[in-house]
């Protein structure tokens, strides 16, 4: 099993401790899918360490550019990935997968549909701010009618760092909802999803190499990247929700 380290930012690391290590930063909605595939990549693997350091995709960018050392990120939107891209921090960006933004409120709250949790004033989480999922958040309200997405912008309480704490301010009774990606419900309790219309984009994830200031990656890096595009973590991708890049594309 992966082992937990309170360090500031979430991080990982799964392997046996003594072989080469590839560091990837990578989006907090990503936190309880990438250790699986981990886990799955050390069975052929076994002598390579992967640790992970999952916070918000424009947080991660920001350490990157303050030159965290990392082999890997991966970003929950393209935009933070061409931040990366174009400061000369990366290179050999891709999509792996893509997901899709939900309204999350408790297993027994009485709304059904978007209308219905409007209509009651909830008290509303998001993410903060140029968070990827605060972009998408913004073209779902938007996309909606504006007597719904009056109420649901009006409810805003709180803007968290990543959808994670979103999430949690429903679990804890915070917030009524909070928007989150349908993954984060995969693993949770007592909440569950209210659909958000058909045309709202999904957003991507982008793996990359980060390159540290002109270092070449690792061969190391290099090979956990091809293993991240390969059927074994599309499988391990799709059981945890997410939408895989050969569906799409």
């Amino acid at each position: 099993m992966c082992g937990l380290v309170a360090v500031g930012l979430l991080a990982l690391a799964c392997g046996g401790g003594d072989g080469e290590r590839v560091r990837v930063l990578a989006a907090s909605s990503m936190t309880d899918v990438l250790p699986l595939i981990a886990e799955r990549y050390g069975e052929v693997h076994p002598e390579v360490d992967i640790e992970f350091i999952f916070a918000g995709s424009t947080t991660l960018a920001t350490q990157i550019e303050e030159g965290l050392p990392a082999d890997i990120y991966i970003a929950a939107n393209r935009t933070q990935a061409e931040r990366v891209l174009s400061a000369g921090l990366g290179v050999e960006g891709t999509a792996i997968a893509e997901n899709t933004l939900v309204i999350a409120v408790a297993e027994d709250a009485p709304w059904r549909s978007v209308e219905q949790l409007a209509a009651a004033a909830p008290r509303v989480a998001v993410a903060a701010p140029g968070i990827p999922a605060a972009v998408l958040t913004e073209v779902a309200l938007q996309t909606l009618d504006p007597a719904v997405a009056g109420p649901l912008r009006d409810g805003i309480v709180t803007r968290d760092p990543n959808v994670r704490v979103a999430l949690s301010r429903v679990e804890t009774g915070e917030a009524d909802a909070a928007f989150v990606y349908s993954t984060d419900l995969v693993t949770a309790s007592g909440v569950r999803a209210i659909a958000l219309p058909p045309q709202l984009p999904r957003n991507e994830y982008i793996a990359l190499l980060v390159t540290n200031g002109g270092d070449p990656p690792s061969a190391a890096a290099v090979a956990f990247l091809a293993f991240l595009q390969g059927d074994a973590a599309t499988e391990v991708l799709v059981d945890a929700g997410f939408i895989p890049v050969a569906v799409i594309r």
